[in-house]
């Protein structure tokens, strides 16, 4: 990524930050403490700071104004990362977590030159801009291209804050950064705003914006103090609509408003988890943003970047010009902290001809997206090209059972001593948990299974003892007692068996289908297949316990697409309950028109270990 500027080092960790201030800024209210910094730190490196920046009017505690800042701690950067270090546990655990100096500037950087429409320097905003470490990373961009340091800080750039400290610390950084370069006294203009970005009027141009970029909150709507509130509700859902539903994370939503800020060919590049790749709670934003933007790149941590433990990535999106005619052509891809290239996929209408299931925009709840699809060579995972004649949905149902289920079982779970599922008595069911579960092979009674924090040899449910207590595990016991397919989750390719006889008991989290059951072979061929494995990744990019595990839902499983070769599908369904493994990849190979084998039948071999094949 080239050489850096003083501000874009790495600066001392938060822990040593933490230690400096320790405790100091306890019980004060965030404009006080981010006036308090700034005095610390102009104090420290005798900083002559201008009157009219609102950090030099606002109140200041004495406390923390008079700590001692190293000399070669005092950069633009440290006024943020010192803000972040004063952050309380609530506060971060809402979403606010400060974005470290070189990712700001990697991310930035995928954007490539900073250059307006005109030729010249790019109009950028920030609608979450914290401490201002991405209008840094921009700052350095467009002085790049020329700009001089006046007109990136008193024209081009444009933040916007919920927090009226981060407004004032990312002024101030803005001003040290133009003192630096030779020009103290430019500050920020009416730029910078104390504003709510998701429900209030967008600032800047009146046509949009040349580029936008940012790392905002991270807020999941599932616990913690960042849920909403049902007036908070109300206010987004009357701005954005349907693409609010009740577990839409607000990140996704600064996603929505950032594209829609930008101009026609403006370009937004945004940090945001990777849940929103493929997760079910997003898929109304992504559909609203697919409608606006075109997808140009992407870029994938693939570890952890920042103090909060949460995997993160990054679109690059492209405002789409009502006038053009020729969409773009391919999709970029970057992975890591050094935001490597890896090898892009093709060009973007043989991707859209090749059955990927994003061709139409298409991205119901469950289904893999257009994003999470152009994700998987990140993921180590070849793109899947394939004929397809529908959906399982065509010929199957899917089911799960949720929380209620699992726990009405527990009391009815015993140790059987039977090691085949045939020698079971007729009121006792065997347990399958998704541990046992392999491509075309159940494990049960020949490998243990943890049900309920403990470890099992061969668990059996009282069905009598079940059907006596009621409830909703006896009504599922009930309506899942028929020939079907069980399927795993958290697995890292497809992963199911066939239950012929209708006995097993399917334990939450693994999905139920059912099919006519001289076809259920068949079904599980697809689930478990190199296509339907790639497929369910994708499906599920980004919302397990790894970025490329497969977590297969009801919805997801019934999206996988269908083999186009009847005959060769039938082939590989009785390979895959033979338990031959190398006429299964081959036959499914042709039943998708996939005439050789190639790198996904080779990544779905190394994937799937040795001694979780079928047998």
């Amino acid at each position: 990524m080239g050489s850096r500027d003083r501000h874009l080092s790495t600066g001392p960790p938060l822990s040593e930050l933490r230690a400096l201030i320790d405790g100091r800024a306890e019980g004060l209210d965030p404009f006080t403490i981010a006036c308090s910094l700034v005095e610390a730190v102009t104090r420290s490196a005798r900083w002559d700071l201008p009157a009219d920046l609102r950090a030099a009017q606002g109140p200041v505690d004495d406390v923390l104004a008079t700590i001692q800042i190293p000399d070669s701690w005092c950069s633009p950067a440290v006024l943020g990362a010192l803000y972040e270090a004063t952050l309380t546990s609530p506060a971060r655990k809402d979403g606010a977590h400060f974005t470290p100096s070189t990712v700001a500037a990697g991310v930035t950087g995928l954007l490539g030159p900073l250059v307006g429409p005109d030729l010249s320097g790019a109009t950028v905003w920030d609608p979450a801009c914290g401490g201002g470490a991405f209008l840094l990373a921009a700052a350095d961009a467009l002085a790049r291209v020329g700009e001089s340091p006046e007109r990136v800080v008193g024209e081009l750039l444009w933040g916007t804050d919920l927090d009226p400290g981060a407004v004032a610390v990312a002024e101030v950084a803005l001003w040290r950064w133009a003192h630096e370069r030779g020009v103290p006294g430019v500050v920020p203009g009416d730029q910078f705003t104390t504003a709510d970005s998701l429900v209030e009027p967008r600032p800047g141009p009146v046509g949009g914006f040349d580029v936008v970029v940012g790392n905002p909150p991270f807020q999941s709507q599932l616990m913690g103090p960042g849920v909403r509130s049902a007036e908070r509700r109300a206010a987004l859902a009357h701005r954005w609509g349907k693409a609010v539903g009740a577990y839409t994370d607000t990140a996704a939503l600064f996603l929505a408003a950032g594209v829609e800020a930008l101009a026609p060919g403006g370009r937004l590049s945004m940090v945001l988890p990777t849940s929103l790749l493929s997760g079910s709670s997003s898929a109304r934003v992504r559909l609203l943003v697919d409608e606006l933007a075109e997808l140009n790149g992407l870029w994938v941590a693939g570890e952890w970047l920042f103090e909060a433990t949460v995997n993160v990535w990054a679109p690059v999106l492209v405002k789409r010009d009502r006038q053009a005619v020729e969409p773009l052509s391919d999709v970029t891809l970057w992975r890591g902290a050094t935001f490597e290239q890896v090898q892009s996929p093709p060009a973007r209408p043989r991707l859209q001809a090749s059955g990927l299931g994003a061709q139409s925009g298409k991205d119901s709840s469950g289904s893999a997206s257009a994003w999470s699809l152009a994700a998987l060579p990140i993921l180590g995972v070849p793109v899947p090209r394939y004929r397809s004649d529908g959906r399982l949905a065509d010929m199957a149902v899917a089911t799960a059972g949720f929380r209620d289920e699992y726990y009405g079982l527990i009391d009815h779970v015993v140790e059987s001593e039977c090691d085949h599922i045939d020698e079971l008595p007729l009121h006792m069911a065997p347990l399958i948990t998704t541990g046992l579960i392999d491509p075309g092979r159940c494990w049960w009674a020949d490998r243990p299974a943890r049900f309920n924090r403990r470890q099992w040899k061969a668990p059996a449910v009282d069905l009598a003892a079940l059907e006596r207590s009621g409830g909703r595990a006896a009504a599922w016991v009930r309506a899942t007692s028929k020939p079907k397919v069980v399927v795993a989750t958290q697995t890292r390719v497809g992963e199911a068996a066939v239950d012929g006889s209708g006995r097993w008991v399917a334990s939450t989290p693994t999905v139920v289908v059912t099919a006519d059951p001289d076809r259920l072979w068949e079904v599980a061929a697809v689930i478990c297949s190199p296509v339907g494995s790639a497929y369910a990744v994708a499906a599920s990019a980004g919302t397990g316990r790894s970025l490329a595990s497969v977590r297969p839902t009801s919805t997801s499983v019934l999206d996988l697409p269908l083999p186009v070769d009847t005959l060769a599908w039938r082939q590989g369904a009785s390979a895959l309950q033979a338990g031959e493994r190398e006429s299964f990849v081959t036959a499914m190979a042709e039943a998708y028109g996939q005439m050789t084998t190639t790198d996904l039948h080779a990544w779905w071999s190394a994937t799937t270990p040795m001694g979780k094949q079928p047998r």
